[in-house]
């Protein structure tokens, strides 16, 4: 089985590959043509490798699936889009998926939530509203639960293509290599 890596090195050398082919007629010509032979079948090639390495990545949930079977999460409970438009103003309209979970258990900080967003110009907007929560749990957490804000201030909103993801965890290094190779 191939990694998400591996697969995205294999088609970056066959579309090298393939469009070397093109470029390798040494044989002098007037009659140019527009596109090279093969250009058509070179970029068939790697659109089909594109949709592979796009049919790897796990959904959102899943990979939380994932997370909760292999972490112990503390009190997970999974926000809606109510509470998440009205506590953190985000417009959940602008994602083509989400999981946001937080603990119910008020004295703790833990949170995983990770984010595909429809339009990849938008990442910033809401890579600054998951920074206001890594903010306001500061708050919460600094004069009240020392080691909670020590956990929240080792946290940081992460991105990467169109995806988007915040761990507030002691098992937050575990819970991003899990998120990172379900989606790549």
């Amino acid at each position: 089985m191939h990694t998400g890596k591996s697969i995205k090195v294999m088609a970056a050398f066959l579309a090298a590959a393939l469009l070397s082919t093109g470029c390798s007629d040494k044989t002098a010509s007037s009659d140019v043509p527009s596109d090279p032979p093969g250009s058509e079948e070179a970029a068939e090639s790697v659109q089909e490798v594109d949709q592979e390495i796009e049919k790897t990545a796990k959904s959102v949930q899943e990979i939380y699936q994932e997370i909760e079977q292999t972490v112990s999460l503390k009190s997970p409970q999974c926000m809606d889009e109510d509470f998440i438009l009205n506590y953190y103003g985000i417009d959940t309209a602008g994602l083509e998926e989400y999981v946001f979970s937080m603990s119910e258990d008020a004295a703790q900080a833990e949170t995983v939530i990770l984010m595909k967003v429809n339009d990849p110009e938008d990442l910033e907007t809401f890579a600054d509203c998951l920074q206001t929560i890594v903010d306001d749990k500061k708050y919460e957490m600094e004069d009240y639960i020392p080691e909670q804000f020590a956990i929240v201030e080792k946290s940081r909103v992460q991105t990467r293509d169109s995806y988007l993801w915040l761990v507030i965890s002691d098992n937050a290094d575990e819970i991003t290599d899990i998120i990172e190779s379900g989606l790549f």
